[in-house]
C-alpha cells in the first residue's frame, strides 16, 4: 500500500467522492423498508475503482456515519462490514465480472450478512438477547436479501457503464 503522502489531490478526491456516494445511498434510501442499497453501492464501487481506494472509500463512509449518527456498538460495526465487503469485491473482481449471477448473488448475502452482523454487539449485553435479535432480523434480513439481488440484477450492469463513462471522462 501507498505511504498516505503519497496520494494525490485527485486519489484523495476520489476516495472522498465514492465514500460521499455512499453515505448518499445509505441515507437517501435507509427509511425504505428492504430497500438496502448502500449493500449494491459498495459492491457496484469495489467492481468499479481500485481495490485501495474502495476500501479507504468505505472506511471513510463509515467514519463520517459514525460521526453524524452517534458512536454506538452497532454503528461502529459499519466501519468493519463495508471496508470487508469491499476487500472481498475488489479481490474476486475479475471473477465476479464473469459470473454476474454470483455477483447478484452474492450482493444479496452481503445485504442479509449486514442484518444479522449488525446485531452481534448486543452480545455485550446478553447473549440471549442476541439470539433473539437474530431469529427477529430474520424477517428483514431475508427480504433484503431478495431486495439487494434483484436491485443488483436489474441495475448494476447501466450503472456500472455510467461509472465506467465517468471514469473514461475524468481519467480516474
Amino acid at each position: 500500500m501507498k505511504n498516505t503522502s503519497d496520494y494525490s489531490v485527485r486519489e484523495i478526491v476520489l476516495i472522498a467522492t465514492l465514500a460521499c456516494i455512499q453515505y448518499i445511498a445509505f441515507t437517501s434510501f435507509s427509511y425504505i423498508l428492504y430497500l438496502e442499497v448502500i449493500t449494491m453501492t459498495t459492491v457496484l464501487i469495489a467492481m468499479s475503482f481500485k481495490e485501495r481506494d474502495v476500501v479507504f472509500a468505505s472506511i471513510v463512509f463509515g467514519l463520517v456515519n459514525l460521526v453524524l449518527t452517534s458512536i454506538t456498538p452497532w454503528s461502529l460495526m459499519y466501519l468493519f462490514i463495508y471496508p470487508s465487503y469491499s476487500l472481498i469485491i475488489a479481490k474476486s473482481n475479475s471473477f465476479l465480472k464473469r459470473h454476474f449471477l454470483i455477483l447478484c448473488t452474492l450482493t444479496g448475502l452481503f445485504s442479509f450478512l449486514t442484518g444479522q452482523l449488525l446485531q452481534l454487539p448486543f452480545i455485550l449485553f446478553s447473549k440471549n438477547l442476541t439470539v433473539i435479535y437474530l431469529i427477529a432480523g430474520l424477517k428483514v434480513s431475508i427480504p433484503q436479501f431478495i431486495m439487494s439481488f434483484l436491485l443488483c440484477f436489474l441495475t448494476f450492469k447501466p450503472l456500472s457503464y455510467s461509472l465506467m463513462k465517468i471514469k473514461e471522462r475524468y481519467q480516474l
